[in-house]
């Protein structure tokens, strides 16, 4: 967590965790040559009571000789205007804070009781291996360096120490739902095994390395998935072993939301349901995306550019043919008969009623059919240019021309058409 010669910015509300990290921090300071700041949050939540908790951190730095920062954030007002909870709303303020303290160790004071109660709170939520694992000790410039200690064991240690602290009585309310947790449910388990809290911060150790040799598998998963425009190969995925897949999902998934998180179980097992069935399907996620699983691709709906194949320029040429004359392989370089061509060329998107000639005998196929047939991606259809006489689409560029076109031995004449957008 740390090194020598590190800035440390403390997270000092005034409560009892984090006074102790105070103490614990001065002990570690000349051993480590550490640069100590703290940073004080009023979220105006408690009026007076928030007020006189500014002023003790305020006089319990000033007595240690550490700069002391002091945030005043109206967190009401921002909830109301969010629709988020308070509890939400001041976690966001705090960690918005601390951002500010670039390539400073961040330390945190959360401790053994708050890990178990994070724990439980994800149980009775829902949640995946992630939420399972608890707390992270250290996640990014973050540290918590009394995650494996008990509430009992940092109240004894200032106790004996004669160190003061605050004490927020909102707390004691059970009226959120980790104040529930932390008053009714972890006093019970408790009766059932005086080791609990133990227990559960062991389960959570092992649970960790478990999730992190699976990031590992995920990450593999992910650079084979990986397409050139950013989406996932659907057939990898069904291939793989479901907990690794399931992850890759998550880790993929989650870096498209706030603070890569608030991605649950139930959309992982929502997207691996339609894995295997036909047609494009959609599956709704929070803040308003959108991920696809189309034919053999899977796509977030946020990476879509809607008007990708109307990005570029088409130049056209017409020239006598000879018959060794070598045919163009470009995709996107077409050669048409022009003798074929009795009307005008429009270039377009799809219209009812369009259709292409797919052989030399002049069996039709509707444009739709052959847009199933082929596998293009619904997002697709309506953008891709279309080079057409009529309702017949002389070319579906990227894809194939219609047969009547094509260059044949009684050609004379050729109209090349080159699209320059690719």
């Amino acid at each position: 967590m740390l090194t020598k010669g590190d800035t440390v910015v403390l997270g000092l509300s005034g409560g009892p965790d984090s006074v102790c990290l105070f103490f614990v921090l001065l002990a570690l300071r000349e051993e480590y040559d550490l640069s100590i700041k703290a940073v004080h949050i009023n979220h105006m939540i408690r009026g007076e009571a928030a007020d006189s908790d500014a002023e003790f951190v305020d006089k319990l730095c000033q007595d240690n000789g550490i700069e002391c920062i002091i945030y005043k954030i109206d967190v009401p007002s921002l909830a109301k205007e969010s629709g988020r909870s308070l509890e939400e709303e001041a976690r966001l303020a705090r960690y918005d804070k601390f951002s500010l303290y670039e390539g400073a160790k961040i330390a945190i004071a959360h401790n053994a009781n708050d890990n178990a109660e994070t724990v439980l709170f994800h149980m009775a939520r829902g949640a995946g291996l992630d939420g399972m694992c608890g707390i992270d000790p250290v996640r990014g410039s973050i540290i918590r360096p009394l995650l494996g200690v008990s509430k009992e064991r940092i109240l004894s240690y200032l106790d004996e120490n004669g160190i003061g602290y605050c004490v927020d009585h909102t707390n004691s309310q059970v009226d959120y739902d980790r104040n529930r947790i932390r008053h009714n449910v972890m006093p019970e388990l408790e009766k059932i095994n005086d080791r609990a809290l133990d227990h559960i911060f062991e389960m959570t150790n092992r649970l960790s390395e478990v999730r992190d040799y699976l990031r590992l598998e995920a990450n593999g998963l992910l650079q084979i998935a990986q397409t050139e425009g950013g989406g996932l190969r659907k057939r990898a995925f069904i291939t793989a072993p479901k907990v690794v897949a399931s992850q890759a999902l998550k880790v993929y998934l989650s870096k498209y939301m706030p603070e890569e998180k608030d991605v649950s179980a139930s959309h992982i097992e929502a997207i691996l349901s339609l894995l295997n069935e036909d047609g494009e399907k959609r599956v709704d996620l929070p803040y308003g995306h959108t991920f696809i699983i189309s034919y053999e691709e899977m796509y977030m709906g946020d990476d879509l550019d809607e008007n990708e194949g109307n990005q570029g320029e088409f130049t056209y040429r017409e020239f006598d043919y000879q018959k060794d004359m070598a045919y163009p392989t470009e995709t996107y370089t077409k050669w048409f008969d022009c003798a074929r061509i009795t009307g005008d060329i429009v270039i377009r998107t799809r219209a009812e009623g369009d259709y292409l000639t797919i052989n030399d005998a002049g069996d039709r196929k509707l444009l739709q059919d052959y847009f199933i047939d082929e596998k293009v991606p619904k997002h697709l259809r309506d953008s891709i240019p279309l080079v057409c006489c009529g309702s017949h689409v002389m070319w579906v560029v990227g894809y194939r021309i219609s047969s009547h076109y094509k260059i044949s031995n009684n050609t004379t004449r050729v109209l090349e058409i080159v699209y320059g957008g690719n």
